[in-house]
């Protein structure tokens, strides 16, 4: 014999089905929203909005920026044993003491 079908279970259980659909399909709506918007953000400041104002560099920043800049390009190629060394100097010391290291170091 065959057993009676729960006409209301069922109704229940494809109702709760379908509310999940119809939230998956509000949160898969939001993300392509915001993703729109990101997108149309990042275009416009593309070269839509007005350019940025670059900082102008003192004499003393520059030569900061010209050192740190020689000291940074003389640890990249220095091999690992010697890195920790030349980093102690350079905050007890200096950038002008660390390059100097650094160039003996190489050889």
């Amino acid at each position: 014999m065959a057993r009676p079908i729960d006409t209301n279970a069922a109704a229940r259980r494809i109702s709760a089905h379908l509310t999940g659909l119809v939230h998956d399909i509000g949160t898969l709506m939001r993300g392509l929203q915001n993703a729109a918007q990101h997108a149309a953000r990042k275009s416009v400041g593309a070269g839509g909005g007005a350019p940025r104002r670059q900082r102008t560099l003192t004499a003393k920043d520059r030569a900061r920026l010209k050192l740190q800049g020689e000291y940074l390009g003389l640890m990249r190629h220095l091999p690992k044993t010697h890195h920790a060394r030349v980093k102690a100097l350079r905050a007890k010391r200096g950038y002008p003491p660390a390059i100097k290291l650094a160039r003996r170091l190489m050889r």
